[in-house]
């Protein structure tokens, strides 16, 4: 007996050491796993700022880290995935070899990007002109179509032979006074000229361009080049300091590569011309930075154009904006040469007068703006009408030429009142997702032409609008409103779209198929309790995500820089706050969400159906759709990215979740994540036969017992002497014994006061009982088996089975957000089928209230809730507990498909009697 009694002592010993040793190999893969992810977030900004000087040592961390997952995972597993091996050896050394050719060369350099591929946040590369217009378009305004010439493009156009070399002598020269500006501007003039383009930027622009003309083509149903403006983008010019306004040669009516390539250099020469040197030195910026892109658009043939300012400089506290125009190209408004129409028209939502403000309704298919003639006669107050002279056109074969406007013009408004209101509109869009005034160009074209329809107003600029205040300091605009919530930002931007909310796997499926229909509603900002990766395939179908609760670095906030859409996390109460198909502005940059006023409503759904025409008109090029920043890096960079970044597991069900699917570096980190969670799920059921005499019985005063292995400081040891320890091994455990946060919590609301344990049954469910109770005892785990808890300072592993049915829960509740987590699910009962049902659809509706992603199968029910906070999860914990007992026997009193729902409000308004809510609804 000795013998025996000691083998299994030494049985139980070795099987606590495993658990333990499992368990802690699961904390090390938690903190790789974390580490991981952030690695990869730090080498996507790598890749695509160029930052080669630290990708190399990032990589090899990243590939030393994630190998250590693999490892950590096979030792949860019993090696149950060493196939993951050969994978990540592969990957790692096609990684390190796209590592070793990655050189700053310039068959690594990007020198141009279409306007739809261009990351917002480019400035850098694309200068913040055509920054700000890639953002404006992106969120369907009406900006033409285009590309740029990075300023890649043109270091590695200066570096030509010795021009850069001679350009920085005569640049410093200047700055010490030993050459006239004018004699050295015109020198650096001929010299770029004359310049021979690199043959690898030759190309790029020819590429570029004949990609725009395809684009063109099928737009709009011509044939042949189409006609482009080409004008700067420098990284300091448009900004809130710098504005370089005037400084620099833009070119219109461009047709052909060879005259592009002309117009190129003409642009690039003017950032070296006597006023932009001048206006370099004077405002402290170098003279030599060779920062210079240039903005390749589809021309535009309007029939005016003009400036609008959002703010009246004058006036800036008339709450009235400033809109200049003039016919033909806005040429002539922007230099001041020619007499100009103003119009003085009221914002929409900063006045305060509703009565007096032009209010506009979308009335007809082609999204037109319609009013009656009192609004109309508003809008006009105050016009100031010119009577024109002289107007700019485009001429066919390329350039620009002067004409005379005729007679019965001339002293016509040029804008019609309808027209006017869209760019208030479209105005009081663009400041409201900037936060300041805006100079805003625009173009109306009153006649069909390249591009598109009858009445359409384009955008050509935007950049802020530069008032000095009294004390001179820059006026900004009030709020729009107070946010409605807050966050952090996760996926840079700013976007405008309705709210649409998603708890479960059901309505996240919905969201696809209701996005796939085209609906005409509006644009699209997707609201999720958690970082949902199942929603991966779904981003790229909306303007904009807010999660409840994450962090910058999980899984769906890389898919969502990887698409360029704004995204926001950790913005607590989101769903409860937020109303489905509410409209909302989403500033990811300033981590906040706010209303969207009435005037930006209308101007966000307008953009949206003229952009849904215009897709339904264009066949969509499948060849060219890319997420937003994979065209914004080199063609070696972006391999070395998709290597690592991209996320192709994104629905841990489905039949694609394998080793064999691992296409990239974060497919094997979430590869291992799910695979090393539901190891430890499931654990406990593999040692609790060798480690039974480990167990210690948790007995509180509730009718739900279990046992409790302590994993590393889960429970108070007892310090008394070795022979009272061995006796005491099975005393039950009190509240008072448990260190367990995760524990804790859970105690915490099963001794909920007032929480019910028992509902009695429904006379029809008794046969049902009654049958279960005979065929239960047949089952690999019958009612009645003993309930029991792997438990740790900050772990949690619940397995029990009460009454028929089973729950399992597996949590950790600690200081690292990253690595918190919830996993619940709750299966079974014993009055049927029909009643297990809809006790599931009850714990749905509760559990989506609390912010957990939920997925119900039949009277199956699974939870999660993933990177929230220590106190977020300490909550849910307790909210789980009075659950537990609140839901115990609760199949049995589901006698109709309304029941779930009413019991569900009652607990979430607190009241925990299951009998009580029952007996008051018999009464009334």
């Amino acid at each position: 007996m000795q013998y025996f009694t000691e083998r299994k002592r030494q049985r139980e010993k070795n099987a606590l050491e495993d658990l333990k040793a499992r368990y802690h190999t699961f904390r090390i893969y938690l903190e790789n796993n974390g580490h991981a992810l952030e690695l990869i977030v730090s080498i996507d900004g790598q890749l695509i700022r160029g930052e080669e000087r630290h990708i190399r040592s990032s990589i090899e961390e990243l590939l030393v880290v994630t190998g250590e997952l693999v490892d950590g995972l096979n030792l949860l597993s019993a090696d149950s995935h060493t196939g993951l091996y050969a994978i990540h050896g592969r990957m790692a050394a096609d990684v390190t070899k796209m590592v070793e050719c990655l050189a700053d060369s310039p068959a690594g350099q990007t020198y141009c990007v279409h306007l739809d591929d261009l990351d917002p946040d480019a400035f850098p590369q694309a200068g913040a002109k055509a920054a700000n217009l890639a953002r404006l378009r992106n969120m369907a305004l009406p900006v033409p179509n285009g590309f740029v010439c990075t300023t890649e493009a043109c270091k590695r156009f200066l570096n030509v032979g010795k021009l850069a070399g001679s350009i920085r002598q005569l640049l410093h020269d200047v700055e010490h006074n030993d050459k006239d500006i004018s004699l050295a501007a015109a020198e650096i003039r001929e010299m770029i000229l004359h310049a021979p383009l690199p043959e690898e930027l030759n190309r790029a622009m020819e590429e570029s361009y004949q990609r725009l003309t395809r684009t063109q083509n099928l737009a709009g149903g011509q044939t042949g080049p189409p006609a482009v403006s080409v004008r700067s983008s420098g990284v300091s010019e448009d900004g809130t300091d710098h504005s370089f306004a005037g400084q620099f040669t833009s070119l219109l009516n461009v047709i052909g590569c060879e005259a592009l390539v002309a117009a190129y250099r003409e642009v690039i020469a003017s950032g070296f011309s006597a006023r932009a040197i001048s206006y370099r030195l004077n405002v402290g910026l170098s003279p030599v930075d060779f920062d210079l892109a240039v903005l390749c658009q589809v021309m535009v043939h309007p029939h005016c154009a003009g400036v609008m300012l959002t703010l009246d400089p004058s006036q800036p506290e008339s709450g009235r904006m400033l809109i200049s125009a003039v016919p033909g190209l806005g040429t002539m408004a922007v230099d001041g040469s020619a007499p100009v129409d103003l119009y003085h028209p009221k914002r929409t939502w900063q006045t305060g007068d509703a009565a007096s403000s032009p209010k506009t309704t979308l009335t007809n298919s082609a999204g037109r703006v319609a009013m009656d003639k009192e609004l109309a006669a508003q809008l006009m107050d105050g016009a100031q009408i010119a009577n024109k002279t002289v107007r700019e056109v485009a001429t066919a074969g390329g350039g620009i030429r002067r004409e005379e406007v005729p007679a019965e013009e001339a002293s016509l408004p040029l804008l019609p009142a309808e027209t006017l209101a869209e760019l208030v509109l479209f105005g009081e869009t663009i400041e409201s997702l900037t936060g300041v005034p805006q100079d805003v160009e625009w173009a109306y074209c009153k006649d069909s032409g390249n591009t598109g329809k009858n009445g359409e107003v384009m955008i050509l600029q935007a950049r802020p609008l530069h008032l000095s205040a009294s004390k001179g300091r820059r006026l900004r605009l009030p709020a729009v409103t107070a946010p409605l919530v807050s966050g952090t930002c996760a996926s840079s931007g700013k976007t405008v779209g309705r709210v649409r909310r998603v708890h479960s796997a059901a309505e996240l499926l919905h969201f696809g198929f209701a996005r796939a229909g085209a609906s005409q509603a509006g644009p699209s900002v997707l609201v999720l309790p958690q970082s949902i990766v199942e929603a991966a395939r779904f981003v790229g179908n909306c303007v904009g995500v807010i999660i409840e609760v994450g962090n910058p670095t999980d899984h769906l906030s890389c898919i969502a820089r990887e698409y360029g859409i704004p995204m926001l996390t950790g913005a607590d109460s989101a769903l409860s706050i937020l109303q489905e198909a509410q409209w909302i502005m989403l500033d990811a940059d300033q981590g906040v969400v706010v209303e969207a006023p009435e005037s930006v409503q209308t101007a966000a759904a307008m953009a949206h159906r003229q952009r849904q025409q215009q897709e339904k008109q264009t066949p969509p090029d499948r060849t060219q759709h890319k997420p937003a920043e994979q065209n914004t890096i080199s063609p070696q960079r972006q391999k070395l990215r998709e290597m690592v970044v991209p996320l192709n597991l994104t629905d841990a069900y489905g039949p694609t979740f394998s080793l064999q699917e691992c296409k990239s570096i974060h497919d094997i980190v979430r590869y291992t994540h799910e695979m090393a969670v539901l190891a430890m799920f499931n654990v406990g059921d593999l040692i609790m036969e060798e480690a039974g005499g480990l167990l210690r019985p948790l007995e509180i005063g509730v009718p739900f017992d279990f046992l409790v292995i302590d994993v590393g400081g889960g429970i108070r040891q007892d310090t008394s002497k070795s022979l009272r320890r061995r006796l005491a091994v099975h005393k039950p455990l009190g509240k008072d014994d448990i260190l367990s946060i995760p524990l804790q919590a859970f105690c915490e609301g099963l001794l909920t006061p007032g929480l019910s344990w028992h509902s009695g049954p429904d006379l029809d469910a008794l046969s049902d009982i009654f049958s279960r109770t005979l065929l239960d005892a047949r089952t690999a785990r019958p009612a009645g088996s003993y309930n029991y808890a792997l438990a740790a300072r900050d772990y949690l592993n619940l397995n029990a089975r009460v009454e028929f049915h089973f729950a399992m829960l597996d949590a950790i509740c600690g200081r690292d957000s990253h690595a918190n987590y919830i996993r619940f699910r709750f299966k079974g009962g014993g009055a049927g089928f029909q009643r297990g049902r809809r006790r599931a659809i009850f714990l749905r509706h509760v559990l989506e209230k609390n912010a957990f992603y939920t997925t119900v199968a039949d009277d199956l029910i699974t939870a999660s809730l993933v990177g929230a906070s220590k106190e977020v999860v300490y909550e849910r914990l307790i909210m789980l507990g009075r659950l537990m007992g609140f839901s115990r026997f609760l199949d049995g009193v589901m006698t109709d498909s309304s029941t779930p729902l009413k019991l569900a409000e009652a607990f979430l308004a607190g009241r925990y009697d299951s009998r009580n809510v029952l007996e008051a609804e018999d009464d009334s």
